[in-house]
């Protein structure tokens, strides 16, 4: 069939041609010559000879198409066809039969354990500062340590009035206040302040407001320990944690030492508080 195909197809081809140079004008000398007459003439002649090129066109590509349609054929033949992947299926686990549960002898009733006694709640302790953290000189840090010293032996009783102005000097009457406020929450509260630990958790100097005179801020946190009694009617010890971050000391030099003339606590964070468990 390949060979017919051929065939056929260079017959169409060459029929083709010879019906464009037909409808060609100069061929119509040429046939004359060579015959001794023309074609017939034709009522329109345009248009007839625009038909014969159109239909000469047609006859040719017909040709083409059998000549090269085996070509196309045959490429499409040698692509392989896709073949979805195979999927491998799992193996069906077999049913095994379970051992049948052996019975489970009865235990005897356990006896109902103790209520549980209330114990303090744990208090967040912070670490230790690092020594960077505290910038001020010696002499400085040893006075706030001083005058911290004497507060918490004022709230705790065991200190005298006259003992925290000589540690607090000029701002013994902000310490005594916000001492005296301290132990009337706890006397509303009826807790006892047994304990009291605080740390400077940092000192840096801010300023230097006139001769002679520095100020120096630091961060404290103050942890109060006290007994609370709670229902029905037992103590139990709690903690109130308090962490002031912006405390400011105004401190005059005096006699190669310090003497301070202003305290500011600022604004506390209360981090826990006197409650019964």
């Amino acid at each position: 069939m390949r060979g017919l195909e051929l065939l056929i197809g260079i017959l169409l081809i060459g029929l083709g041609l010879l019906l464009f140079l037909l409808a060609r004008p100069e061929w119509t000398g040429v046939l004359k010559t060579r015959w001794g007459k023309a074609l017939p003439a034709l009522p329109n002649r345009r248009g007839w000879q625009a038909m014969l090129a159109g239909f000469s066109f047609l006859v040719m590509s017909v040709g083409y198409g059998l000549i090269l349609y085996p070509y196309f054929v045959g490429l499409s033949s040698l692509q392989p066809s896709p073949t979805p992947p195979a999927i491998a299926q799992a193996p069906t686990p077999s049913p095994t039969a379970l051992p049948s549960p052996s019975p489970t002898p009865p235990r005897s009733p356990e006896p109902s354990p103790p209520p549980p006694t209330p114990t303090a709640l744990p208090s967040p302790i912070p670490p230790s500062p690092t020594p960077s953290a505290l910038a001020c000189e010696p002499g400085v840090l040893r006075v706030i340590e001083q005058a911290n010293m004497a507060q918490e032996a004022y709230i705790l009783g065991r200190g005298t009035l006259e003992q925290l102005t000589a540690a607090w000097g000029d701002a013994a009457p902000e310490a005594r206040r916000q001492g005296d406020r301290l132990r009337q929450a706890a006397q509303a509260l009826r807790a006892t302040i047994q304990e009291i630990r605080w740390e400077i958790r940092s000192c840096a100097p801010v300023s230097q407001p006139g001769l002679n005179l520095i100020e120096v801020r630091t961060e404290e946190t103050w942890i109060y320990r006290a007994s609370l009694v709670c229902p029905p009617g037992q103590s139990v010890t709690v903690d109130r944690v308090v962490t002031y971050p912006r405390e400011i000391y105004r401190m005059a030099a005096q006699e190669g030492g310090w003497r301070i003339v202003r305290w500011s606590p600022g604004e506390g964070t209360l981090q826990q508080d006197w409650r019964c468990p």
